[in-house]
């Protein structure tokens, strides 16, 4: 089974999950900002986002503990009419998850993403995520027998949290958590995935489907899941309206559009 997306056909859907299944400016946007703002005392708004994810890729930014460390970094040595000419040319150095300061900007965003205790005292993962997806999508696609897998930078608890008890997406149209894959998933030699833009995750999607690189097609929403996609050889459909350099592929208004070809 299979859809026909313009001139081609494909036998699985990969998806992208933050902004692409699941709006997260209310949740993981805000556990940044305020984070940042804990760390420094400085409100950003959604610009700095914006700057950080478009023109600090060589900084891990897809992960967005990296989001955060770097604003907090930028913030307290830098003017913010200086960001962009430092990301664009990295000038300052790569993000060190093994330090003392990494890792106490990680727990105390983390408090706030996923509440105290995890998962189940109210935190913004729980009360603020929305689904950008209509109720019709998953079925629809089930009833034509197209594959659903994700490739996702959440960390591999969060995502299987989401997908499963806030999305329920897990077992219905997702058939197995081994077609997720997520920050921290590892392959058949149980070494770490690398994440987004790295192709790696994509390629390990697509070997576990069982299919070829040209039976599936990788949704996503940013530069980091372009880059992922076109490296790995797969096909690459963007949704929403952010800016993405050197695509010129077929973008829709948002993952529901994806119906359209169904």
């Amino acid at each position: 089974m299979s859809i026909q997306i313009r001139n081609k056909i494909y036998k699985a859907l990969i998806f992208d999950v933050d902004d692409t299944l699941i709006d997260t400016s209310h949740s993981y946007d805000e556990a940044i900002k305020r984070t940042v703002q804990y760390f420094t005392d400085i409100e950003l708004g959604d610009d700095a986002l914006s700057l950080m994810r478009s023109k600090g890729i060589a900084y891990g930014v897809n992960n967005d503990w990296n989001v955060t460390w770097l604003l907090i970094a930028l913030v307290k040595n830098f003017p913010s009419n200086q960001w962009e000419n430092i990301l664009i040319n990295h000038l300052i150095d790569d993000i060190n998850p093994e330090l003392s300061a990494y890792i106490e900007i990680k727990d105390f965003f983390q408090k706030i993403y996923l509440g105290n205790p995890s998962f189940n005292g109210k935190g913004l993962i729980d009360i603020a995520e929305e689904r950008i997806y209509k109720d019709e999508l998953f079925p629809k696609l089930k009833a034509i027998g197209v594959k659903i897998a994700v490739v996702s930078s959440r960390p591999v608890e969060e995502a299987l949290y989401t997908l499963n008890n806030v999305n329920g997406l897990l077992g219905e149209f997702i058939e197995n958590e081994n077609f997720i894959i997520s920050a921290g998933t590892k392959n058949a030699e149980d070494e770490l995935i690398p994440e987004k833009p790295s192709p790696e995750p994509i390629l390990e999607c697509v070997k576990r489907l069982k299919f070829s690189c040209n039976n599936c097609v990788y949704i996503g929403n940013s530069s980091s899941d372009y880059w992922a996609a076109r490296d790995a050889g797969v096909d690459f459909i963007q949704v929403g309206f952010s800016v993405i350099e050197g695509f010129n592929g077929l973008k829709l208004e948002d993952v529901n559009k994806i119906l359209l070809f169904a």
